[in-house]
């Protein structure tokens, strides 16, 4: 039992571990954006989201931009990683939260 507890709180500390270095991985990412850069992660962000939410029985037009967005941040210089996902739905979230407030 002791164990069990011991090792269940091994694992939390290791997410809680994995949850620090992401986000001090996204906050080094988006210090080394430049503006440029921004506005094209602000694209992958708008092309993330239409692909997540698309509707499935349609065609696949959301995932062919997203894919194509996800290769102009690649060209431009942001790394393809998860960390920069996070960065683009964090983008989203902002931006929702702006418009609902208005």
């Amino acid at each position: 039992m002791v164990l069990g507890v011991l090792l269940g709180g091994s694992d939390l500390a290791d997410r809680w571990r994995t949850v620090q270095s992401e986000r001090a991985r996204i906050a080094e990412i988006a210090a080394s954006l430049d503006r440029f850069q921004w506005l094209v992660l602000e694209d992958l962000a708008e092309a993330r989201r239409a692909f997540l939410y698309r509707d499935r029985r349609q065609g696949n037009e959301e995932v062919r931009a997203f894919i194509a967005a996800r290769e102009r941040a690649t060209k431009v210089g942001i790394p393809d990683e998860l960390a920069v996902y996070r960065l683009a739905d964090q983008i989203i979230r902002e931006r929702d939260q702006q418009a609902h407030a208005r």
